[in-house]
């Protein structure tokens, strides 16, 4: 899978990565991105599937948005074996603090400079409609 940045878009430089493993490469690439789209296929604790199937976990995704200094993140192709919002990684310092916004991407939602604060205020609220067994 690839990884891109672009520049000049509505949102300043944009990174995005595919389907793909954590590279600090690609932290390093795309340092101080104003946002950064990452997959995050799994839940933590499943870093041993996430490897083998080569996706990321929500906290590598945190981990490569912290090494970035990215400004915003945006969490994508979440796994529908698991019908719920992922929790956020307590061991990142990204995760345990509100520096940045961090969004949980759905299908069809459109995000833009406007309302991307608001979406990652949002997910206490999307976590109801998801509730644990």
């Amino acid at each position: 899978s690839y990884a891109v940045e672009l520049r000049g878009t509505p949102f300043g430089t944009l990174a995005y990565s595919g389907d793909c493993r954590p590279s600090r490469k690609f932290a390093e690439v795309c340092l101080n991105a104003d946002i950064l789209i990452h997959e995050a296929t799994f839940a933590d604790g499943m870093e041993a599937e996430a490897a083998l199937k080569r996706h990321s976990t929500v906290g590598e995704a945190l981990h490569v948005a912290s090494l970035m200094k990215a400004k915003a993140l945006v969490l994508t192709h979440f796994s529908q074996r698991f019908p719920k919002i992922p929790p956020l990684s307590g061991k990142d310092d990204l995760a345990s603090s509100s520096e940045i916004p961090i969004v949980f991407a759905f299908d069809y939602m459109k995000l833009t400079q406007r309302n991307l604060v608001a979406a990652s205020n949002i997910t206490p609220a999307l976590r109801l409609l998801y509730p644990e067994d």
